[in-house]
């Protein structure tokens, strides 16, 4: 999994948060008194954080968190020595309930950014509404009903009644399954199964001081957490074929040790493809090609721009990387593409061409090592395309042209200077 690093931060600080659970109790007392208002601290600092990033989703999610906190803490005074009969009968049960549906509908909705003021407005209402639904909920249902739902699930250790607990398994359920359909899920919708878990098990210990506070405050932690990983992965991955990009490639050049080789990779004569099957079917392509590049046990792939790829060997040589890139170019030639052509349908294949070049003592850099496997890239389709070139073993080495885009590198480069 390319995000796997994203996700081992949310199960760490899951894992955080039960590890504490047991300590709050011996936490310093300011530490404590800290905590009742942590939840609200957190959620606020995700809300502007959210707002910053143009981020709708994640401001819901993180005022369900802070009104449910509120909540407990109203209706369920730890001081008085005394629980309202109705609150734990009714009030737990409807909230509980309240709080799987509300994090799942907010996740299922499309994230529009807060700019589009009708969409806003509406979720807002949308959230006020549930109050009042929430409290003639309270007053109309037949006890017989509430009485069904404050049924205890009958297992040890578990105070959650029956129907918030299948509740909260069905939309866990549902999200996951959603999660797993998904080409390019985001962060944040995986935190949110990390979230209900947190969060039912925190309104299972809801009497027990701090811990419904405390987990609430890392469920709203990793909902920054996602905010940021989300954010960073917007930045360096292509939208289109869900690979890295450019950013991310300039990135990786940091870290490259002494020995590694280049390739730059284009797809042939992708203009002439795109103008006769359309952008539709271009855009099939660069998936296609992507998901080639992508199963390359040794490198890292990144789309540079338009048909064009990069992939990055570390530790490895050009003689090394060359049959790999050879049984990649043949696996790309043989992929059927489904097409329209006059109306029917049709099937058509893609070919790819590599320049490859590795790093030497005239080529230190990692740019200057992709100019030379661009240069390598010029030579391949001036051979005839469909072919893996490799900077050094043709004659034309000392060629003085070059590609069209290593001439725009060349020129951005000069642009930025």
């Amino acid at each position: 999994m390319s995000n796997a690093k994203h996700y081992i931060w949310l199960v760490g600080f899951s894992v955080l948060a039960f590890w504490q659970i047991g300590q709050i109790a011996h936490w310093p007392k300011p530490v404590q008194t800290l905590l009742l208002y942590a939840p609200y601290i957190t959620a606020a600092l995700g809300i502007f954080i959210s707002v910053f990033l143009n981020r709708i989703q994640p401001i819901f999610l993180l005022l369900t968190l802070a009104v449910l906190n509120f909540a407990i803490v109203y209706f369920f005074p730890k001081n008085t020595g005394q629980t309202d009969i109705l609150a734990v009968t009714a009030f737990y049960p409807l909230l509980a309930t309240f709080l799987p549906l509300n994090l799942l509908v907010w996740i299922l909705l499309p994230e529009k950014g807060v700019m589009s003021k009708p969409y806003v407005f509406s979720l807002l209402a949308l959230f006020g509404l549930q109050g009042f639904g929430f409290y003639w909920l309270m007053d109309n249902l037949p006890m017989n009903v509430i009485l069904t739902m404050a049924q205890p699930v009958g297992a040890s250790g578990i105070t959650l009644p029956m129907v918030p607990f299948l509740v909260t398994m069905a939309a866990w359920l549902v999200i996951v399954i959603r999660n797993a359909f998904q080409d390019h899920p985001k962060v944040l919708d995986n935190t949110v199964i990390f979230v209900l878990i947190l969060m039912a098990y925190g309104l299972n210990q809801y009497a027990s001081f701090g811990v419904l506070a405390w987990l609430s405050s890392i469920a709203a932690g990793l909902i920054i957490l996602s905010l940021v990983f989300d954010s960073h992965q917007i930045a360096h991955t292509d939208q289109l074929t869900g690979m890295k990009g450019r950013r991310a490639l300039f990135e990786r050049f940091t870290g490259l040790g002494r020995k590694y080789a280049i390739a730059m990779m284009d797809i042939d004569h992708f203009k002439s493809f795109n103008d006769r099957y359309g952008h539709d079917i271009g855009d099939n392509a660069l998936k296609l090609v992507a998901y080639q590049l992508s199963k390359i046990p040794v490198g890292y792939p990144y789309r540079y721009g338009g048909e064009e790829f990069t992939v990055v060997f570390p530790g490895k040589t050009a003689e090394q990387v060359k049959p790999i890139l050879d049984d990649i170019r043949v696996q790309i030639s043989e992929v059927p593409l489904e097409v329209m052509e006059k109306g029917q349908k049709a099937e058509t294949k893609v070919t790819v061409s590599f320049g490859l070049a590795e790093k030497t003592e005239r080529s230190q850099q990692p740019e200057a090592v992709m100019k030379l496997a661009d240069e390598a890239l010029y030579v391949a389709k001036k051979a005839g395309r469909n072919c893996v070139k490799v900077y050094g073993e043709t004659s034309t080495k000392t060629t003085s042209k070059t590609s069209s885009t290593t001439r725009k590198r060349t020129q951005t480069k000069e642009d930025k200077a």
